[in-house]
């Protein structure tokens, strides 16, 4: 006698028992896929296990809290202090751009540090800067310069530098620095003085350059963060041996930063990666679809002054181990600035859309500021 699943032309249902082992097997093979995944890329399970999982609303929270409020009680240098070493003759608009942007983003004091042939341009562009002729350019002396009369160049340029360098909350490296050896070499033992004497610095442009070369002024060291686009990222990739195929974003960022075993890595890009290669946040509100130059010294500003209200909170904190979020305070500093320059990006491209250049950015700083933290002013 038929059933009336066969008069209907239907297959009978499968027994329960037969439908829970068909279940197991499809459980083991999962389990088996998931194994295989994890053995032939490890990288990329690791990665997403030290994701931070805050929202980019909290995040904007907590680097609210961070926030200096305005008073007429404050002092001159109480909101930050911050320098930019960098410039050269060829290159004035970046350091003046992240040095501005210190100020628009509202720390107190932006001092840069160039060389002679600069300076001028530099002093031109804004009388709100203290700017500094200390760096040597070697294309001002002769190439048959005698090397005891190129070492007192250099102990002159180097002592004039550490004189000022001890106040400062955060010191920028980099932008428009140029490729000069002479330069270079000044550079390098500023760098090794200020990690001598714990100082926070903000390395971007060529002073990544030069920290990729010489990665034992970095490594280890807690105190510093680094801003490579995607060409300099590349390139302390290859330096750190990290093989950047078959990769996701994330485990890149992540393998730089455990590499380098101390510094903060912010990977610039459609939404910047923040890591120290144990923590990772995203900063992704804001932004624009231009890509003009000097969109980076803007960001690296940012930063910077975040960084030194980040010291300022850490000194009034009555916990400085306790930051909002339970974040690192070097990736609380570097989420809000990017998200300040984000902003503004965001802000200017409204309106200028394909023409926006840098300093439509730096133009829009302080609506954005006033955008995130109004209620401090």
């Amino acid at each position: 006698m038929l059933t009336k699943f066969a008069r209907a032309g239907c297959a009978a249902p499968r027994p329960l028992a037969s439908l829970l082992l068909t279940r197991r097997d499809c459980l083991s093979a999962l389990q088996a896929a998931v194994a295989f995944r994890h053995t032939t890329k490890p990288a990329q399970h690791q990665a997403v296990s030290t994701m931070a999982h805050h929202s980019q609303e909290a995040l904007g929270k907590f680097s609210y809290e961070v926030v200096p409020q305005l008073s007429s009680e404050l002092s001159k240098g109480m909101s930050g202090k911050v320098a930019t070493i960098g410039g050269c003759r060829e290159y004035t608009g970046a350091p003046y751009f992240a040095s501005i942007t210190c100020l628009r983003v509202g720390a107190d004091l932006s001092h840069c540090f160039c060389t002679s042939g600069a300076a001028t341009v530099i002093k031109s562009y804004s009388p709100e800067l203290i700017v500094h002729p200390y760096l040597p350019d070697s294309t001002d002396y002769d190439d048959d310069l005698a090397e005891d009369k190129k070492q007192k160049i250099f102990d002159k340029s180097l002592g004039a530098i550490k004189h000022w360098l001890e106040r400062f909350d955060t010191i920028i490296i980099g932008p428009g620095l140029g490729r000069d050896e002479m330069v270079h070499h000044v550079v390098i033992e500023a760098i090794k003085w200020m990690r001598e004497n714990n100082k926070h610095m903000v390395l971007d442009a060529d002073g990544l350059y030069i920290v990729t070369k010489n990665l034992d002024l970095i490594k280890g060291y807690k105190n510093a963060i680094l801003t490579p686009n995607k060409a300099e990222f590349g390139r302390l990739a290859k330096q750190l041996d990290v093989d950047l195929e078959d990769k996701d974003r994330q485990d890149q960022l992540e393998q730089i930063a455990k590499k380098l075993e101390g510094p903060l890595v912010v990977q610039k890009g459609a939404k910047d990666g923040i890591s120290d290669g144990t923590t990772t946040i995203y900063c992704e509100g804001g932004g624009s679809k231009r890509r003009a130059g000097g969109q980076g010294d803007v960001m690296t500003g940012a930063i910077a002054t975040h960084l030194a209200w980040i010291l300022t909170y850490q000194e009034r904190a009555n916990d400085p181990a306790k930051f909002p979020g339970g974040l690192p305070p070097l990736m609380l500093a570097a989420w809000g600035g990017c998200h300040i320059a984000r902003v503004a990006a965001e802000l200017s491209f409204a309106i200028h859309k394909r023409s926006m250049v840098a300093g439509d950015v730096i133009d829009k700083l302080g609506e954005a500021v006033d955008k995130l933290y109004g209620s401090k002013t």
